[in-house]
């Protein structure tokens, strides 16, 4: 009942806020405006990501009321107020990376420290052995968060793509909490996946609009990234564990693999590794003839086909270290084919 509530207001209340929130958009300087580097037309408000954490405050504070949810910290909601203040200000005045990345880091220090998030081990990784972190679990925890938080920013290039691949992440991550009776996760998915799915409502490319009508900007994108990195954690760490940490990576491949690759090519290059360019998935997959929509759609399925097929393999007994050498295969395969296809498609940076 929690779950259906919680999913329910976070859609409602996001889909109230975003025209409200449009409507005070141009007055907050929260604007997008049509350049090289972007995919629409004219002016568009970027305060869906804004929306989408109002909801999510809304819902957890009213499910938190009720029964098992309120054995979740209070803290989550902390580090979702400051994500969202922190994202506010950066899509207003475009922060540079030492501030962008402060917010982060506090918001996810205090779920490591305080708000049992903390990533103790990484599994059965490289062999049948645990691989612990011992003294750097931290320091690492927060590194994974904030590692999340910015593959979700990265994907956000395209018209409902970085929504379309977390909902497809919170169908995955809701499946294992679900078959694992890990209720308060559970609630804290269906939350985001509610407030994700009314933001898609006026986000993503539809036969009958060429184009979105709001974005999430940074506010959204961190938001989502810092509540999917949560529920990795928490599914992987609990005393049931819902799932394997490398479990959680194949859940988040499409994301995880878009960055690491893009970060390492563009090091390779000489160039800065977060120096935007036209390298990204999308990218590609535009350059080779798909339009907006068929892209995002694509990526979609194929992400939620990677996460349920991860599900299976982790319920088979799959061995870990075998996804892991699986997965650590396909990022250099992707890295490779990637880099090739940029240079034969004439992709540069705009």
């Amino acid at each position: 009942m929690e779950e259906v509530l919680g999913f329910a207001l976070a859609l409602g209340v996001t889909a109230a806020a975003i025209p409200l929130l449009a409507r005070l958009a141009p007055g907050w300087r929260l604007i997008a405006q049509s350049g090289p580097r972007m995919q629409h037309e004219g002016s568009i408000p970027t305060v869906g990501g804004l929306a989408m954490g109002v909801a999510f405050l809304a819902a957890y504070a009213v499910t938190g009321l009720m029964s098992y949810t309120t054995s979740l910290s209070p803290l989550l909601a902390v580090a979702v107020a400051i994500t969202l203040a922190g994202g506010v200000l950066d899509d207003r005045h475009e922060l540079r990376s030492l501030p962008k990345f402060a917010f982060q880091i506090v918001a996810a220090a205090l779920l490591v420290f305080y708000g049992e998030s903390l990533l103790t081990h990484l599994g059965q990784l490289m062999s049948p052995e645990l691989f612990t972190l011992g003294r750097w679990a931290a320091p690492l925890s927060i590194f994974a968060l904030v590692g999340v938080m910015n593959a979700v920013n990265m994907t956000d290039g395209l018209d409902g793509l970085a929504g379309a691949l977390a909902l497809a992440a919170c169908i995955s991550f809701g499946a294992a909490a679900s078959f694992a009776r890990q209720g308060p996760e559970f609630a804290v998915i269906c939350i985001t996946a509610g407030a994700t799915l009314a933001f898609l409502g006026f986000n993503a490319r539809l036969p009958w609009r060429r184009q979105a009508t709001v974005f999430m900007g940074d506010t959204g994108s961190l938001l989502l990234g810092l509540l999917l990195g949560w529920c990795a954690v928490r599914l992987a760490m609990s005393e049931r564990p819902a799932l394997a940490p490398i479990t959680a990576v194949w859940i988040l491949a499409l994301p995880i693999a878009d960055t690491v690759t893009l970060l390492v090519r563009r090091s390779l290059r000489g160039r800065s590794p977060f120096r935007a360019d036209q390298h990204h998935m999308h990218h590609i997959l535009i350059a080779l003839g798909l339009s907006s929509a068929r892209t995002t759609a694509l990526l979609f399925w194929i992400g939620l086909a990677i996460g349920i097929g991860a599900l299976f393999a982790d319920r088979l007994g799959v061995p870990q270290y075998a996804m892991f050498y699986l997965y650590m295969a396909g990022l250099v395969a992707w890295g490779c084919v990637a880099e090739v296809l940029c240079r034969r498609l004439h992709l540069s940076a705009p």
